[in-house]
C-alpha cells in the first residue's frame, strides 16, 4: 500500500490592502484562507519545502523564510514593495508569495552565506546571513524613515545595504533579530557575558534605552549591565523593560522573576513565567480586549494579570503550547487538559477580521478560532506554527 505524503498549507486572515496575505487579491479576509505561492499548486508550499522557519510582517508586506529538503533556504515575500522592502526587483504589489532576492544577497550567497534570520519593520526588511567561518551579515532594504535601514540618513530607499558594526563588534554572531529593529549579538570570545543588545531606528519613547535621542540611524549599543543586576539578563531567564509606559505596558516587570517567553503588541506586554507554563500574563491597554480578561485597575494603572482562558471539562486550565502577538491581537496554541489535540485561540482587536471569525467585532476574551466551527470552511490538519502581524493572523497546517 502506498503511503500518503503529508504536506504543509499556510492560512491567513485579516488586513490585506496591499496583498500581504498572499491569497491572490487585495481584499481583507475575515476567515482563514489558503496562501498562494507563485507557480505552485493553490494552497501548497513550493515543492520540496520542509517548512517555514520564520514569517515576518511589516505594515503591508510579509516575508517568509522557507527550508527545503536539499538544505537550501529561500526568502519569499508578498504585499507592498513600493518602498523597496521586497527588494528593487519588486517595486509594486505582490498578491502571492514570490521568491525575493537582491544582487547584494546573491553576492553573499555565492560566497557560502545562507539566510538564517529575517525581520520586518513598518516598511523595511532585514536579513541575517550566516557563514560557518565568517562574521554574520545583516542586510536591510526598504524605507529609511527614522534611520530604519541602520546605515545613516543618506542611504536611498530601494537599495539594499549592509548594516555595519564598529569595532570591536564587527566580528559577531547575531542570535536574534526582532521586528522592532533590534538585534542581539555575541562577540568573540563567545560567552553569556559577551551578549550585547543593539538597536536602531525610532527611539523617542526610550525604546532603545535613552529617551533623549529621537532616533538612531546606525547601530547603537543598548547599555545593560548583566553582571551587577540580576533582573536584567534576558539570556538567563530574567528581563528588563524600557520604552513607553503610557498604557501600563511595563507595569510589574521588575517583580516577575524568571520569564521564559515575552511578547508585545503596540500597547501591551505578554509573558510566560518559568514556574507556571499554562498561565499567560498580560498588562497594558485593554481598549480592544487585547488583555484577554477584565481590566483590573490600580491607582498607577492596569495591573498585570492572567489571560482568562476557558477551563477544560475537568476544571483545569488548558495546556499552553505557544503564543504570538500582533499589533493589538493575540493568538495562542492550546491543548485542552488531558488531551493532545491542538487548537488556536485568539482575542483582541479584530477590525480587519484578523481573528478569522467571519466578523470584525473585537473579542475581549480568548475564543477558539481554529479548527473553525462547522459554519465556516476548514481544513483538517495538525497545527504546526502560528504567527500574528499588523492586523493579520497566520496558521501553518500539516495535512
Amino acid at each position: 500500500m502506498q503511503t500518503q505524503t503529508s504536506y504543509l498549507r499556510l492560512l491567513a486572515a485579516g488586513s490585506n490592502a496591499r496583498g500581504q496575505l498572499a491569497i491572490g487579491s487585495d481584499d481583507d479576509s475575515h476567515t482563514f484562507k489558503q496562501c498562494r505561492f507563485v507557480n505552485c499548486m493553490e494552497g501548497t508550499l513550493p515543492p520540496n519545502a520542509l517548512g517555514i522557519l520564520q514569517l515576518a510582517t511589516g505594515a503591508n508586506h510579509t516575508l517568509a523564510l522557507l527550508e527545503f529538503g536539499d538544505g537550501r533556504r529561500g526568502l519569499w515575500g508578498c504585499g507592498d514593495g513600493r518602498r523597496g522592502q521586497l527588494g528593487p526587483e519588486y517595486m509594486g504589489q505582490l498578491t502571492e508569495f514570490t521568491p525575493i532576492s537582491t544582487q547584494l544577497y546573491k553576492n553573499y550567497a555565492s560566497q557560502g552565506y545562507t539566510c538564517c534570520l529575517i525581520a520586518a519593520a513598518w516598511e523595511t526588511s532585514y536579513l541575517v546571513l550566516k557563514s560557518p567561518s565568517r562574521p554574520d551579515v545583516i542586510i536591510s532594504m526598504g524605507s529609511n524613515d527614522f534611520g530604519a535601514l541602520g546605515v545613516g540618513t543618506k542611504q536611498a530607499m530601494a537599495t539594499s545595504a549592509v548594516v555595519s558594526f564598529d569595532p570591536p563588534h564587527s566580528h559577531c554572531r547575531v542570535l536574534l533579530l526582532q521586528d522592532l529593529v533590534m538585534s542581539y549579538f555575541m562577540c568573540e570570545p563567545f560567552s553569556i557575558m559577551n551578549i550585547r543588545s543593539v538597536g536602531w531606528g525610532l527611539a523617542r519613547h526610550g525604546q532603545l534605552g535613552d529617551s533623549k535621542v529621537v532616533n538612531y540611524d546606525r547601530p547603537y549599543i543598548i547599555s545593560l549591565d548583566v553582571s551587577s543586576d540580576q533582573v536584567q539578563t534576558c539570556s538567563l531567564g530574567r528581563m528588563t523593560a524600557f520604552g513607553s509606559n503610557k498604557k501600563g505596558q511595563l507595569h510589574g516587570m521588575d517583580s516577575l522573576g524568571r520569564v521564559r517567553q515575552v511578547g508585545c503588541t503596540w500597547n501591551g506586554t505578554y509573558l510566560l513565567k518559568d514556574d507556571d507554563e499554562n498561565m499567560l500574563l498580560s498588562t497594558g491597554s485593554n481598549a480592544r480586549g487585547q488583555l484577554g480578561r477584565e481590566s483590573q485597575v490600580e491607582d498607577n494603572g492596569v495591573t498585570i494579570g492572567p489571560v482568562e482562558f476557558t477551563l477544560s471539562l475537568d476544571g483545569r486550565l488548558p495546556s499552553l503550547r505557544s503564543f504570538a502577538c500582533g499589533s493589538e491581537h493575540v493568538m495562542a496554541v492550546i491543548s485542552p487538559s488531558g488531551s493532545s489535540d491542538m487548537e488556536v485561540w485568539g482575542w483582541g482587536w479584530n477590525e480587519h477580521g484578523n481573528l478569522g471569525l467571519d466578523h470584525t467585532d473585537d473579542v475581549t476574551k480568548p475564543i477558539q478560532i481554529w479548527p473553525a466551527t462547522l459554519e465556516r470552511h476548514e481544513l483538517d490538519g495538525q497545527i504546526t506554527r502560528i504567527w500574528a502581524g499588523n492586523g493579520t493572523s497566520w496558521i501553518l497546517l500539516q495535512i
